[in-house]
């Protein structure tokens, strides 16, 4: 294991400590030898019961700003200018898919259902114009 790992392990503070300790995405010898640090810290059993009540604190903390952002909706300007790509047979929509992946990635489950909402919306009344031979940029002239 490299030098600047267990530097960085030894640099922890006891809390930030026992949580990479219960994290699962390290290495292995990295694991260990945060294992071991912890153990040579010789915390009380009174202080391991407070790091532990820390720790479901951080985890709810985070739990809830993971709900907070997934039910975050798209902004206005996003649902009009996609439900508008939608308009026009979806063919713009492939400028909004770094954006989709990024919601999606992120968590933002809100974001990335209306930003499919909104262009089947639209999609879907493009039909509807052109049976009633509306084209859409008379349309679209009308509101501005």
């Amino acid at each position: 294991m490299e030098r600047q790992v267990e530097q960085y392990i030894q640099s922890l503070s006891d809390l930030d400590l026992l949580e990479y300790t219960r994290t699962q995405t390290h290495l292995p010898e990295a694991l260990e030898f945060a294992k071991i640090e912890l153990a040579d810290r010789h915390l009380s059993s009174d202080r391991l019961a407070e790091l532990e009540r820390q720790l479901q604190e951080r985890a709810r903390a985070r739990e809830e700003e993971a709900q907070a952002k997934a039910a975050e909706p798209l902004v206005w300007e996003w649902r009009l200018a996609i439900f508008l790509c939608g308009l026009y047979f979806g063919i713009p929509l492939v400028f909004f898919v770094p954006s989709w992946l990024k919601f999606r990635d992120e968590g933002a489950d809100r974001k990335c259902k209306d930003m499919w909402v909104y262009a089947l919306v639209g999609f879907c009344l493009q039909p509807i114009l052109i049976l009633l031979r509306i084209p859409p940029w008379s349309w679209l002239r009308g509101l501005f």
